[in-house]
């Protein structure tokens, strides 16, 4: 069901020295080699069902990967064991996915963002009406989220799952806000100048992470100590395209994979316009958009193994 596309050798190197004289002697010196760091990327199958503009992702559940499908003005979740889809609500627009989880049974929700709409995995609606266009969400807690406001000047809105009204709006970022993700008791935001928020929800009070530059950053997802990044890529169309790794503890930031790196199988396949990321067993999932070229994945679901 699931086919290789990809194999990205990042470092593959094998160091031996060894000089001799002629007649006069010889030196040599021998080092350990180097090990091998590879990636592989697989494509997700998911069967029959089209998927146009994936875009934030998320697992609600153990296997459940759940996709927010622009395109289709669906919500679909699929089992990443079987490929099969076990769910789909239709919603109109719907662009961020996030899971409120109960902290005594375990039970997991799927909320959605619509438009100026949050439903649940239902169709409810969960917020009052308002004049925006949400985007990424998250939750921090299973009794409050953060939804991203691309509106005006752009914001993050805070909720109470007890309440339809917003708890607090957050402004003063310097792009506006896309993905959200929260970890530690913090909530990160991709930013569309090419930035990544830290917001302190304990006070509403927030600042731009010295993670280095980012290239349209969207999706963003955390594993430990590793933070995880989907890149547009220059033109903001998909060409170019890649993920970013950063290690939170000391801000060092690496491509960690792109359509230049590595051996695709034909030259015309690649990332095109990342953006959903979901990490689950080990593995990175990324939602491929559509883009300029003519990409062989485009409207896909990839799979990249984690080192």
């Amino acid at each position: 069901m699931k086919k290789i596309l990809l194999v990205i050798d990042l470092i593959v190197a094998v160091c031996l020295a060894g000089c001799g004289g002629g007649g006069g002697g010889s030196a040599s010196s021998n080092q350990a080699p180097v090990a091998v760091v590879s990636k592989t990327i697989t494509l997700f199958d998911t069967g029959s069902w089209t998927l146009n503009l994936p875009k934030l992702m998320t697992f609600s559940g153990n296997g459940l990967l759940t996709v927010a499908v622009q395109g289709e003005n669906r919500v679909d979740t699929f089992n990443v064991t079987t490929g099969n889809r076990v769910s789909s609500y239709s919603v109109n627009d719907p662009i961020g996915v996030a899971v409120k989880t109960d902290p005594v049974t375990g039970a997991a929700s799927v909320y959605y963002a619509a438009g100026s709409g949050v439903y649940t995995d239902g169709g409810s609606s969960v917020v009052a009406n308002v004049a925006g266009n949400y985007y990424g969400l998250a939750f921090l807690s299973s009794t409050e989220f953060y939804v991203g406001n691309i509106s005006g000047l752009g914001s993050i809105v805070k909720y109470s799952s007890a309440s339809i009204n917003a708890q607090a709006t957050i402004t003063g970022f310097s792009g506006f806000p896309s993905a959200l993700v929260a970890h530690n008791g913090f909530v990160y935001a991709t930013l569309t100048d090419g930035n990544i928020a830290k917001i302190n929800p304990a006070n509403g009070t927030h600042t731009n992470v010295a993670w280095g530059a980012f290239d349209h950053p969207n999706g963003i997802a955390i594993d430990g100590d590793y933070a995880y990044v989907a890149n547009n890529g220059p033109n903001n169309n998909g060409v170019g395209g890649y993920i970013s790794r950063i290690k939170m503890s000391d801000g060092s930031n690496e491509l960690f994979v792109s359509d230049t790196i590595g051996i695709w199988n034909t030259p015309t396949q690649g990332f095109c316009s990342p953006t959903g990321l979901a990490i689950y067993s080990g593995n990175l999932y990324v939602s491929n958009g559509t883009c300029a070229s003519n990409d062989g994945n485009k409207n896909k679901i990839l799979k990249i193994k984690l080192p």
